[in-house]
C-alpha cells in the first residue's frame, strides 16, 4: 500500500531535514533514516520502511537526493 500524496510529500521533507543534519554530512545509509543511535542528534523519519524508499525514489528522480552504492551498502546524500 502506498502513502497518500500529502503523507509522501511529509516523508520527503523529514529525510530532507535528515539528509540536512550535520550527522549526515557524510550520507545516511536507508537503515539510518529511522533507527537512531541513542547518541544521534538528527532527526528520525516517522514512516514505513516503504514509504521512506518511495519517497527517497521520488526525491532521486527530482535530483534532490543522490545515492552512492560503490561501498557495498546504498548511502544517499542531498544533492548538492
Amino acid at each position: 500500500m502506498s502513502a497518500t500524496d500529502s503523507t509522501r510529500k511529509n516523508v520527503k521533507g523529514q529525510i530532507l531535514t535528515a539528509l540536512s543534519h550535520p550527522e549526515a554530512e557524510e550520507g545516511l545509509y536507508f537503515r539510518n533514516f529511522a533507527l537512531l543511535h541513542e547518541e544521534d542528534e538528527r532527526p528520525s523519519v516517522e514512516a514505513s520502511e516503504e514509504d521512506i524508499l518511495e519517497a527517497l525514489q521520488e526525491l532521486i528522480s527530482e535530483g534532490r537526493v543522490r545515492m552512492n552504492d560503490g561501498s557495498g551498502e546504498v548511502i544517499f546524500f542531498l544533492s548538492a
